[in-house]
């Protein structure tokens, strides 16, 4: 449980908030009704919690989800809890990312080049 905790002071619970919104917004664009719909439900389910450490475990993501949101069939409850437990631990994974790693990527993004779909 103290490994959770840790996670949890590392991710804010507003930038947690923020990225599951910009998840929303973008199958709001881009999404199927059925996307759109589970993009919304985590967002319900963070607001109800009120914190990140249930969703650093896919298991206890799970059962938050099914506890919260009893409604909802098996497949709604695994795809919400996933969207939860990814977004939790990649912004984890990003908070805890070295100077030297961070510097690496920022080169390699402005180095690289652009996309073409035109096969030379």
């Amino acid at each position: 449980m103290s490994e959770v905790m840790g996670k949890e002071q590392v991710v804010s619970f507003t930038e947690f908030l923020q990225e599951l919104q910009k998840e929303w917004r973008f199958h709001l664009n881009e999404g199927t009704s059925y996307r759109q719909k589970t993009a919304e439900l985590p967002l319900e389910v963070a607001r109800k919690v009120g914190g990140v450490a249930p969703f650093f475990e896919l298991e206890v993501a799970k059962q938050t989800v099914s506890r919260l949101l009893p409604f909802l069939d098996h497949y709604r409850v695994e795809d919400v809890a996933k969207m939860l437990h990814v977004i939790a631990k990649e912004l984890h994974m990003n908070a805890n990312l070295s100077d030297e790693v961070k510097a690496y990527v920022q080169q390699k993004r402005q180095h690289r080049n652009p996309l073409s779909l035109v096969k030379k």
